[in-house]
């Protein structure tokens, strides 16, 4: 909701940043979910039931492709320039 509320106030261009990091962590975010979703399903069931269950999993944790190796660099190297955390 912050990046949302940014970026009607000041614009794409002035929050690329932050947008770069909430995508990047809703991307590894993601993954995490989908693993640990995966451990469950795979501890209680078998079958079909095991099947659908991580065919509806792999649905609904869907994560848009994003290069999270250019995003993180596009921050580090902010936070470089800066010589401190300037978010």
């Amino acid at each position: 909701m912050r990046l949302i509320k940014l970026h009607t106030q000041k614009g794409a261009d002035a929050v690329a940043l932050q947008t770069d990091m909430v995508r990047t962590y809703l991307y590894d975010a993601a993954e995490r979910i989908h693993k640990s979703g995966k451990d469950a399903i795979n501890g209680f069931a078998e079958g079909d039931e095991q099947r659908m269950m991580l065919l509806g999993l792999k649905r609904f944790t869907k994560a848009e492709p994003f290069n999270t190796k250019d995003a993180r660099r596009r921050i580090a190297d902010k936070m470089l320039a800066d010589n401190k955390y300037s978010f």
